[in-house]
């Protein structure tokens, strides 16, 4: 091993629900992440990730997935890409998530997989291979539409018009592709306004859906790294934080409901599914029907 790898003792975990995009496998071929988000969640101590934004790969899980997908009795759907983004900068020297998607092609397996980043777009013919036999589905994370202000919370990764465009991309070729509107960062990216702006972009490039988290995640570790970038990026928004922060694990949007309210029916006026148990059912609906003609 070298400084940018590690020994992996298990590949694929079983998830115990399907209550997530439908998973029923979560898999990360990296640990840590580049991208710079100044909120992330995986910088909390129940992840145990030291020295989280550097990225190293996990130098044996190619040879321990292969084996344990062709170990696996029944198909089913992946999830890739929830502690670790699998299109980090790492990944789009050596290209370890391309041969992922070539392995889970070759023993049938779906994937739902969630990202910030345009590289993915250099994986669509994979992709679209995958689909020809199982479910597929690409989640691109927001936290804004806007490409200054996100430069300023995620400052090494694809700018939002970035994103759009490879949402664009994919639904052009044919991939069932949504975004996931979270975090919704209390006093920076909730107005109506901006997630107004927001909705109306992913309209234009055919989202299949928009789903949301009108808060943020806060604790440990990563309440202390947001905090202190909070302080250099704009200290009275830093000090709104300090004083309406209750300790609590969910920080909600200040205008939660109204937002909520608000958001749910200009997705329903522009025809833009929003609950996860639909998501679910759009993307999977297709190989179920298949599967019911066979028997």
């Amino acid at each position: 091993m070298n400084s940018k790898t590690v020994e992996a003792r298990q590949m694929l975990i079983k998830t115990k629900t399907t209550d997530w995009f439908g998973t029923e496998y979560t898999m990360n071929m990296y640990r840590g992440c580049d991208h710079g988000c100044i909120y992330c969640d995986s910088r909390s101590e129940c992840y145990q990730i030291e020295n989280f934004d550097s990225v190293v790969y996990k130098e044996n899980g190619l040879v321990l997935l292969n084996q344990e997908l062709q170990s696996k009795r029944k198909k089913g759907i992946v999830g890739f890409g929830a502690a670790s983004d699998a299109y980090n900068h790492l990944d789009k020297k050596i290209g370890l998530t391309k041969k992922v998607l070539t392995l889970l092609d070759q023993h049938g397996f779906g994937i739902s997989l969630a990202t910030k980043s345009a590289i993915l777009t250099r994986d669509i013919a994979e992709y679209k291979q995958i689909q020809v036999h199982s479910p597929v589905n690409l989640g691109f994370s927001f936290s804004t539409s806007i490409d200054r202000v996100a430069a300023k919370i995620e400052r090494h990764v694809s700018l939002p018009s970035e994103r759009f465009q490879a949402i664009e991309a994919c639904k052009d070729n044919g991939l069932y592709c949504g975004i996931l509107l979270m975090p919704v960062l209390p006093y920076i990216t909730d107005s109506w306004k901006l997630m107004a702006d927001l909705i109306m972009k992913a309209h234009e490039v055919q989202a299949d859906y928009i789903y949301p988290m009108f808060g943020m995640t806060l604790r440990d570790r990563q309440k202390e790294h947001y905090f202190n970038a909070l302080q250099k990026i704009s200290k009275p928004i830093a000090d709104q934080y300090e004083k309406n922060y209750k300790n609590t694990y969910f920080f909600p949007a200040e205008n939660y409901e109204q937002l909520s309210y608000n958001f749910k029916n200009l997705c329903t006026k522009l025809g833009i599914v929003y609950e996860m148990s639909e998501i679910i059912t759009n993307y999977q609906k297709p190989y179920q029907i298949e599967q019911e003609r066979l028997f």
